[in-house]
């Protein structure tokens, strides 16, 4: 079989696991989700801003999340980082801790040599934890990746954990881990910490790092609400 070919399988399968994305936005009552805005303001010359927007709905076994994040920052007032992250990722729960999944992610970054990054995946996924207090998830994947100059298959790994330290404040880690034969490896971790009154309102601490191939960290304050 060609390569040509398997690609083609390869969305095909990816593609059909997706389409239930359709079925959940008649269903919006099932949803829950945050947004934030935030930014780090060191001196008039040094300054940050982002915001994100997750939401995730669930239908029996289904279950279908959307994320998007942007940031924005300048260093000596000269812009250093100009990033837009979306993903949408449909889990199917076949057993108690177990799950398969189809993922489509889109990476915008504007000082990125080799253009925007657009992969499709398929993968197996293993809650580790699941308590009151602690969750954790460990997901791989296979996907396609395209760039300007890229088009090959991809191994992807992404490890989840959330920790509700009390009621009201929670530590969440998302890692995610990517490598091919031709393209550089891709690092992206976020961690964050917010505290949610009882109306949804949070505020909290976040940090992101990128390795794409070269490192960025991003340090904000950020506000939001929660639903």
């Amino acid at each position: 079989m060609s390569d040509q070919q398997i690609e083609k399988y390869f969305k095909i399968a990816v593609g059909s696991l997706l389409i239930l994305f359709f079925g959940f936005l008649a269903n919006p009552l099932y949803g829950s989700g945050s947004a934030k805005l935030g930014g780090t303001f060191i001196n008039s010359d040094s300054a940050s801003v982002n915001g994100s927007l997750d939401y995730q709905w669930e239908m029996d076994k289904w279950q279908q999340t959307l994320e998007t994040d942007y940031v924005y920052k300048e260093e000596d007032n000269e812009e250093i980082l100009n990033e837009f992250v979306f993903n949408t990722k449909s889990n199917y729960t076949f057993a108690p801790k177990q799950y398969v999944f189809g993922i489509v992610g889109y990476d915008y970054d504007k000082f990125r040599a080799d253009g925007d990054r657009k992969v499709l995946g398929i993968g197996y996924g293993y809650k580790l934890l699941r308590t009151e207090r602690i969750k954790a998830s460990n997901e791989f994947s296979l996907a396609t990746l395209q760039t300007d100059s890229i088009n090959e298959m991809i191994y992807r790994n992404s490890l989840w954990f959330s920790f509700k330290i009390v009621d009201r404040v929670t530590f969440t880690n998302k890692f995610l881990y990517e490598e091919g034969s031709d393209s550089d490896v891709y690092i992206r971790n976020e961690t964050a910490l917010n505290y949610t009154f009882d109306n949804g309102i949070l505020f909290g601490l976040s940090n992101t790092y990128t390795e794409d191939p070269i490192d960025t960290n991003v340090l904000s304050f950020n506000v939001g609400v929660k639903w």
